[in-house]
């Protein structure tokens, strides 16, 4: 069906306002984040911004909307949890494989490997994760 050239124009301004929402979305997510990890801040552990529990727990709870999304909207998802939570110290860097014994190869290797357990289970038992990330199995 084509489109008229108003209603072009009308999609665009209203693709503009979504942007602006979106960014603002974002910036707002990133100083929650940073007001969290203030309060947690004397919290003894290797990575004070990941919970694999509370992750899990946080996914299974928004299951619906993460399975609208595309892989890579689930890697976007993935990234901005990786930057707002501080990855590589106080966060795993998973965007760089810190999970993997290998590099990444795959988008599916840069994504949250408790996504990938929960969303797509074929592709997280396909990870072949460092001895120290086998935690992960039993998250």
């Amino acid at each position: 069906m084509p489109t008229s050239p108003s209603s072009l124009i009308e999609l665009r301004q209203a693709l503009r306002s979504i942007n602006a929402d979106l960014f603002n979305l974002i910036q707002r997510r990133r100083d929650t984040v940073r007001g969290i990890q203030t309060l947690k801040s004397s919290t003894p552990s290797d990575w004070k911004s990941f919970d694999s529990q509370r992750e899990r727990d946080l996914f299974q709870q928004m299951r619906v909307e993460l399975a609208a999304l595309g892989p890579k909207e689930l890697l976007a998802f993935s990234l901005l949890m990786e930057a707002h939570a501080g990855a590589p110290e106080l966060y795993p860097a998973w965007s760089e494989g810190v999970h993997l014994l290998e590099l990444p190869l795959h988008d599916f290797h840069r994504t949250n490997p408790l996504l990938l357990k929960l969303l797509s289970p074929e592709q997280f038992a396909a990870l072949r994760l460092r001895p120290n990330f086998a935690f992960l199995h039993d998250s």
